[in-house]
């Protein structure tokens, strides 16, 4: 499929400082200034320029926003190495398949989820360092005094009443005006995207997927028979919409399956601009727009996206505290809007009962009032750890290793150049006992494999360096 149309804004009058900067960039685009290579001073620039020091300044500030430029202490600028681009994603429809290699080193990835001898990149889950334990094990206490044997009984289809309460108000606070009624819990966000799929699809149907997309959610596309094709996510703005528009000329597609806030891998938060015109698109064509927000609370400005489904009634929203509180609890829940009944009745079949204890136990963390100071906390935590295993990265690894500034959440995405084996990669990685997951698993194609992300969802200290380090002198070995 070809390449979505760009874009092109109508030329306008720009400050002097924006001018120095495309005029810069456009010489490292040329190669002028190869990645790598020593940039001209601020004091060289403004003499060869003609302009002053501040807006030199400006526009050096500028063109590393851009990722043009990074500068390193006591040394100066250096030209950074080629961006990560949307249109370097796949954006092909392919058949959905089983994987061929990848389904294996998925099985050996999540092998070694909680085990202490590896050091754990690969595990996209909070560190014992995030989970609140002691205020956790306090409402466990009270719940049981309080509610004796029944928090150990089943739990309806729908899920305890006290926890959809508590749910309905944190909603509203991201514009999901929705009673406890209207919320059905599940076991994690895992349940909620399946329950959500069987609902609006069958097999042989099209569905649109990110790419790169969290491998959980391609995982349940292909077993559920479905075909496939994939949109681009910009790592700044997310799904790119207009390639997704593109596609719906010539496919119909049954869902969409999108990660607006904070995504997994990129970090990529979508802007209400793009929110609108993808609501716009499901409304026009007919198909539901999935969204999985389980980062959604996760951003490290502290500010917290509306929903999508503020922008259309085509929306099925799915959540869980797995990567907020504690994924072991296993909670999640969706808002299946117009597919409430038939959701209801799959939810039934497929899993009748819920965590009784667990909910509970959610329920009371939510009503204690407490978890928006949690998230305060972990926002800050995942932030710094997000930075230093990024910088570690860029100090320890080639000069042609390139890492995204996630907006939220707490994973990295590497992408190396064309040719490397980020799959051997991470074989050659379990062997030092370090897990890592490579990109071919984030693509329902089988693409990505110069790619691999790395979870910062644990404490960063010596042995995460050391870690980071071992990494960084293997990565030329699986380079072609």
């Amino acid at each position: 499929m070809a390449k979505p149309p760009k874009i092109v804004a109508m030329p306008t009058a720009a400050p002097l400082h924006q001018e120095l900067s495309e005029k810069l960039a456009g010489l490292i685009r040329a190669g002028t200034f190869p990645a790598g290579s020593r940039f001209p001073s601020i004091r060289h620039t403004s003499r060869e320029h003609r302009v002053s020091i501040s807006t030199v300044m400006e526009a050096y500030r500028h063109l590393e926003d851009e990722g043009f430029i990074e500068a390193r202490p006591r040394s100066g600028y250096f030209v950074a190495p080629p961006k990560i681009t949307a249109d370097r994603f796949p954006t092909t429809a392919t058949r959905a398949s089983k994987p061929l290699k990848v389904g294996s080193i998925i099985e050996a990835i999540m092998d070694t989820a909680g085990d202490p001898a590896f050091v754990p990149f690969a595990t996209a889950a909070p560190g014992d360092g995030i989970v609140p334990e002691s205020k956790l094990a306090g409402i466990t206490r009270e719940v049981m005094r309080k509610h004796g044997a029944e928090a150990l009984r089943y739990t309806p289809p729908q899920g305890r009443r006290e926890l959809r309460a508590a749910l309905s108000r944190r909603l509203f606070d991201i514009g999901l005006k929705v009673a406890p009624d209207e919320i059905i819990t599940t076991q994690g966000a895992t349940e909620g995207l399946l329950l959500a799929l069987r609902a609006t699809t069958k097999a042989g149907d099209l569905v649109a997927v990110e790419s790169p997309a969290y491998f959980g959610t391609l995982n349940l596309v292909r077993d559920l028979g479905l075909r496939v094709i994939e949109i681009p996510v910009d790592p700044r703005t997310g799904l790119v919409v207009e390639a997704l528009a593109t596609a719906l000329k010539k496919h119909a597609i049954a869902a969409c399956i999108v990660q607006p806030h904070f995504q997994n891998p990129l970090g990529s938060v979508m802007p209400e601009s793009n929110k609108k015109a993808l609501a716009a698109l499901a409304d026009k064509h007919g198909f539901t727009i999935i969204e999985d927000d389980v980062y959604g609370d996760l951003s490290h400005d502290g500010v917290r996206p509306p929903s999508i489904a503020i922008h259309s009634d085509r929306v099925i929203h799915c959540g869980s505290v797995s990567k907020t509180i504690a994924p072991g609890l296993r909670v999640g829940w969706l808002v299946p809007g117009a597919h409430l009944a038939e959701i209801r009745r799959l939810k039934g079949i497929q899993c009748p009962w819920n965590g009784t204890l667990s909910e509970l136990v959610i329920a009371g963390f939510l009503d204690a009032g407490g978890y928006d100071r949690h998230l305060r906390r972990i926002r800050g935590l995942y932030a710094g750890q997000c930075a230093q295993t990024r910088e570690a990265v860029l100090r320890h690894f080639p000069d042609y290793a390139r890492v995204n500034r996630p907006a939220g959440g707490f994973v990295l995405w590497v992408e190396m150049p064309a040719g490397f084996d980020s799959q051997a990669f991470t074989q050659a990685a379990l062997k030092k006992g370090i897990s890592l997951s490579p990109g071919t698993i984030f693509s329902a194609s089988g693409g990505l494999n110069h790619c691999f992300r790395l979870s910062c969802g644990f404490a960063f200290g010596e042995r995460t360096l050391e870690a980071i380090a071992t990494l960084g002198k293997l990565a030329p070995h699986h380079r072609s």
